[in-house]
């Protein structure tokens, strides 16, 4: 099934292999750099060199030799659990499945490839079912990219994964849904929006098996093994729920997609031709001349979803008039504001007082306008500019502007957590302009100042993950012991361990006692010897554990040369 010299089925997997990163985390493994290996582990996934794997006509369907930790229901498999923002500040939950099982998701999608996905973005009879969709798995057409930054040009050939968190693929995606807003928009008059609520935590994983028997497959396509592994897989890797499914990586938004299509077919039978309708994701987007035609509706709209257990949440309904456009960000007007923001800069700018102000100003009356999408497009910007070297902070100043355009970002990310990335992305570009050790102990310092407050406020959020992640790539005084005891009683989230991991033999010692030392106080047997070996690899703990293989060449424990740490993640380490 996979075909060395297929060359789309090759950047396919790569891009459902980059799918696995959830786009808000930082990098603390690099997917780039794992990538070559991950797709040897597929092809001997393909070879059937693995016997932890059921397969039947090619598809995975079954996995064997689980022994979940004793907290989970019949063999689940743990994630770990993080929190992202929204734009009230509410907390999203979001999910990092593990890797293993995710690469038998990346498989049986290739291998289901021709038979289902090409043929619903790809066969002219299928549009009608897909062309609601604003959050739609592949592309279905040949583009051509000028790359402004170097005069490249880039082809994205059809049948290309749209996956988020790649760079070219997720600003395509973006760029190809406000065209697709545009064509159902047209001239209607007015605009209702409403929403699915808790879309993911309320998706019942069964559903997924049954719309192999619902339109647009029933008849059409012939994969309902595929169908019914999507069901299992939802449900294995969330702790053997039914109700819910792990956000934050593709396979989930393919899951999601794929059952929505069938939500889309089912809407426009209700809503009648006076009426159009786009979909992203869980938000559903009706067209009219008529407000009062479109209300009349959402009631059919509300019985569709009843089918799938879903729900409108009426409190998030939003009505506007046609010759709005809140979605959209005008990125041209945010570069005017700045000489370095443009393409045809040249040279370094002085970064001094009056830009300094600049920024904080301009970013403040976003703020009082609401314009947070804006915000964070001025971030981005602004983190390009430094990386560029359009400005230069090395002068003759009394004030250290490296020092407080740090300090302005943690003010910014700890008052609005939803900039976090963002934010912390800025500073690691001005952290790799600081060449003075003594320079950049005091940004450390300034860091660190913040470890108790977030700590305290944004636990397992994005914004601690991202805090630790700065600390533990440039600290190099950092002391582990020291830091894991500051957390006190609070358990530490094992991406930030991961991020605590050093690079040599022996220099993970404390963490590693850390997890054995936390995942064994709940998984205690009595009288049996290494108990937690035989299941830790199925709890969260499984990704500081792989990290510290990959960095650091001691077998602590003699965990590390045991069956119970499979041949998968010892192979992760293989030329990486």
């Amino acid at each position: 099934m996979i075909d060395k010299n297929d060359e789309i089925q090759q950047k396919n997997i790569d891009l459902l292999i980059e799918g696995y990163w959830h786009e808000e985390l930082p990098p603390v493994i690099d997917m780039s750099t794992m990538k070559e290996v991950i797709k040897q582990i597929i092809e001997n996934i393909d070879d059937d060199k693995y016997d932890d794997f059921c397969k039947t006509d090619g598809i995975i369907i079954e996995y064997k030799n689980t022994e979940s930790p004793k907290y989970i229901f019949n063999d689940g498999i743990e994630p770990i659990t993080f929190f992202e923002f929204k734009k009230n500040g509410a907390l999203r939950e979001m999910q990092l499945p593990n890797l293993k099982y995710y690469c038998t998701f990346v498989y049986n999608t290739i291998a289901v490839y021709d038979k289902l996905f090409n043929k619903l973005y790809n066969e002219a009879e299928f549009d009608k079912y897909v062309c609601n969709s604003n959050s739609y798995i592949l592309f279905d057409e040949l583009f051509y990219i000028d790359k402004m930054y170097d005069g490249r040009e880039e082809i994205i050939e059809n049948g290309i994964f749209a996956v988020k968190n790649n760079k070219t693929t997720g600003q395509l995606a973006y760029e190809e849904n406000n065209a697709r807003y545009l064509k159902e928009q047209s001239a209607k008059l007015y605009s209702v929006k409403v929403d699915i609520e808790s879309f993911y935590p309320n998706v019942y994983t069964h559903y997924l098996s049954k719309i192999k028997d619902a339109e647009p497959y029933k008849s059409h396509v012939f994969c309902d093994a595929y169908f019914d592994f999507l069901d299992y897989y939802n449900m294995k890797i969330n702790n053997n729920q039914t109700k819910g499914i792990v956000t934050g990586v593709f396979s989930s938004t393919v899951s999601a997609e794929l059952l929505m299509l069938c939500v889309d077919y089912e809407i426009n039978n209700v809503i009648g031709e006076n009426i159009s309708y786009i979909r992203y994701v869980d938000d559903l987007t009706f067209f009219s001349d008529s407000l009062e035609e479109i209300y009349s509706k959402l009631p059919l709209v509300q019985r569709v979803l009843n089918k799938y257990r879903l729900r409108i949440n009426n409190n998030k309904t939003e009505t506007q008039k046609g010759i709005y456009n809140t979605s959209y960000v005008d990125v041209y007007e945010l570069k005017k504001k700045f000489d370095f923001f443009g393409f045809d800069s040249s040279g370094e700018i002085k970064y001094d007082k009056d830009i300094f102000y600049n920024i904080k100003g301009c970013i403040a009356k976003e703020y009082d306008n609401e314009r947070k999408s804006e915000i964070k497009a001025f971030l981005s910007l602004l983190r390009r500019a430094i990386n560029l070297k359009r400005l230069d902070f090395d002068m003759d100043e009394k004030i250290d502007f490296k020092k407080y355009t740090v300090a302005y970002m943690l003010q910014l990310a700890c008052l609005e957590p939803i900039f976090a990335s963002r934010c912390y992305k800025v500073i690691i570009e001005i952290l790799n302009l600081i060449d003075d050790d003594n320079k950049k102990d005091e940004i450390m310092c300034l860091l660190k100042s913040k470890n108790d407050f977030i700590n305290k406020t944004y636990q397992d959020s994005v914004l601690q993950i991202w805090h630790y992640y700065v600390l533990g790539k440039y600290d190099v005084n950092i002391n582990t012991k020291e830091l894991i005891e500051s957390f006190e009683n609070d358990e530490i989230n094992p991406i930030i361990l991961a991020e605590m991991v050093r690079e040599g033999n022996n220099t993970n010692k404390e963490l590693f006692n850390y997890i054995k030392k936390k995942y064994s106080a709940v998984e205690n047997r009595e009288g049996e010897k290494s108990f937690w070996m035989r299941s830790i690899m199925f709890s969260k703990w499984w990704f500081p554990l792989l990290v510290i293989y990959l960095k650091d060449g001691k077998d602590y424990s003699q965990f590390y040369n045991s069956q119970h740490f499979h041949q998968i993640y010892k192979e992760m380490k293989k030329n990486n």
